[in-house]
């Protein structure tokens, strides 16, 4: 399943899971990675890989075991969790890699030495094998829990999930790990999220590899090597081409204020891209599959999206991906309103993009209309997308605009707004919150029922909800210097 960069550029202060190796000092210290020896690299890799496979692979196994106990749900938070647990654990000494793909994706661009390549894979493997084989004794190596990956549809289809969700993997990897302008205390998190809502919407079509060790480990275990090609092959495309297009957009390190509008306009495109992709996934797999997602997997599915892409592309484009946001922010000048035509064509665009891909990989099917449209009346629908959109919208302006607040807990702040507001209004109004999430696949499916409530709703509720919170906030003063009646309005918002 995957994971961490090793580092080998300039990665500013963030040193929880990266380390720094500054091209300006040799020196080795307790901090460098580079002086760790390759033989405590290698071990690492092995260990780490090793509890990867048996704790993800053990969820299936008991899951397979004790009918259907774990859940998708369960299984997909065990492997993303492991993740980011093995992330902060050994990160600092060997990467955290754990996957082949993410190691030759970064010897691609030079931030892993090309001659260590084969030595990590190898480990890797190895890892893998023996996590596998512990596995089968441990079940008495019944066949029945075979828990490699094997296409549960058309080999073209898994070739092409398995590509799109490792590419979104290693884009975010090199967008939390490799861009000194994240916040890379929080790489971990973003990862282990990233592999977890992977897992839980396209499991149940590819067994969500990511990662060629991951799948070959319990094939040779299991001597079953049916479509293995396809996860020694298209993870390791995706995740090279991840880390080359992340390249290409992220242009230089220079601070957000200075990022070219081009590379914003594509970061828009793409962030949006994978927001709907997962996120309508989600609803297309639970639909396809007897609910084996549940509602609240495809809540988490958009929570932890929103959160991962907050952190991984926020420092660039600001990480909308929402019209509402864009002219709610544009509407009390904290974004150009000159720029607001290009960020809604960029979000409108990639969710058409999404959309349209997912309709390609589900063969078309009418019934697997992942859009937005009322349960009951259009009045209950238009009120409920405005009162959520208003909640999201005074969230992001509290953690994201206020200098008081906890910044760096803002992605998590706004993905979990996301999280909840899918939960309980998702049977109601499908929890659009924007209009770009409800245009997509209104377009692509020629479904136009009740559009206007996602366009019309989301864009008020934003703009009244940035209001109310530029309203009771009053200054940037520090909090001992609010006025009492800032501080009783407060109240009241939140009760």
């Amino acid at each position: 399943m995957s994971v961490m960069a090793d580092n080998s550029t300039n990665n500013g202060s963030h040193q929880v899971v990266l380390n720094v190796n500054s091209d300006a000092s040799k020196k080795c210290d307790s901090d460098n990675q580079d002086c760790v020896p390759l033989l405590q690299k290698l071990v690492a890799e092995v260990v780490g890989t090793y509890f990867l496979i048996f704790a993800g692979c053990g969820s299936v196994v008991v899951n397979l075991d004790k009918e259907k106990v774990i859940t998708q749900p369960g299984i997909s938070i065990v492997w993303g969790l492991t993740v980011m647990v093995l992330v902060y654990s050994v990160g600092h000494i060997s990467g955290a890699h754990f996957n082949p793909a993410v190691t030759i994706a970064h010897a691609s661009t030079k931030r892993f030495p090309l001659k260590q390549v084969p030595a990590y894979v190898i480990a890797q493997v190895v890892g893998s094998t023996l996590a596998s084989g512990t596995l089968r004794l441990i079940f008495n190596g019944r066949n029945d829990h075979f828990v490699g990956t094997l296409p549960a549809g058309s080999n073209l289809q898994s070739f092409v999930v398995e590509f799109i969700i490792t590419f979104y993997l290693m884009f975010v990897i090199s967008g939390v790990a490799t861009d000194n302008r994240a916040i890379g205390e929080l790489a971990g998190l973003a990862v282990g999220s990233t592999v977890l809502l992977n897992v839980m919407f396209t499991g149940p079509i590819s067994g969500a590899s990511m990662n060629p060790a991951r799948s070959l480990g319990p094939a040779i275990v299991h001597n079953e090597y049916k479509g293995i090609w396809i996860y020694l092959v298209s993870p390791t495309l995706g995740a090279v081409a991840g880390t080359w297009v992340y390249n290409f957009i992220r242009y230089t390190n220079k601070p957000v204020r200075e990022i070219t509008k081009s590379a914003s306009f594509l970061k828009e495109v793409v962030g949006t891209y994978f927001l709907i992709f997962a996120g309508c996934c989600s609803v297309v797999v639970n639909l396809d599959n007897e609910k084996v997602v549940t509602l609240p997997g495809i809540s988490i599915v958009w929570g932890l999206t929103v959160m991962v892409l907050a952190y991984s592309l926020g420092h660039i484009s600001g990480a909308h991906f929402n019209p509402a946001v864009t002219l709610a922010h544009a509407s009390t000048k904290r974004f150009p309103l000159k720029e607001v035509p290009a960020y809604i064509v960029a979000q409108v665009l990639g969710s058409t993009l999404a959309s349209g891909t997912l309709r390609l990989i589900f063969s078309g099917k009418n019934d697997h209309f992942a859009g937005t449209q009322p349960a009951g009346s259009d009045l209950q629908a238009f009120v409920v997308e405005f009162i959520i959109t208003f909640y999201l919208m005074f969230v992001i302006s509290g953690v994201a605009t206020d200098n008081r607040a906890i910044g760096e807990l803002a992605g998590l702040a706004v993905g979990s707004t996301v999280l909840l507001n899918v939960m309980f209004a998702g049977p109601i109004t499908g929890a659009s919150m924007n209009p770009a999430r409800s245009l997509g696949p209104a377009i692509v499916h020629h479904e136009y029922r009740g559009i206007w409530i996602y366009l019309v709703s989301p864009n008020l509720g934003a703009i009244a909800g940035t209001w109310a919170y530029n309203f009771i906030r009053y200054t940037d003063k520090p909090v001992r210097e609010i006025t009492k009646s800032a501080s009783f309005l407060k109240g009241v918002e939140v009760k």
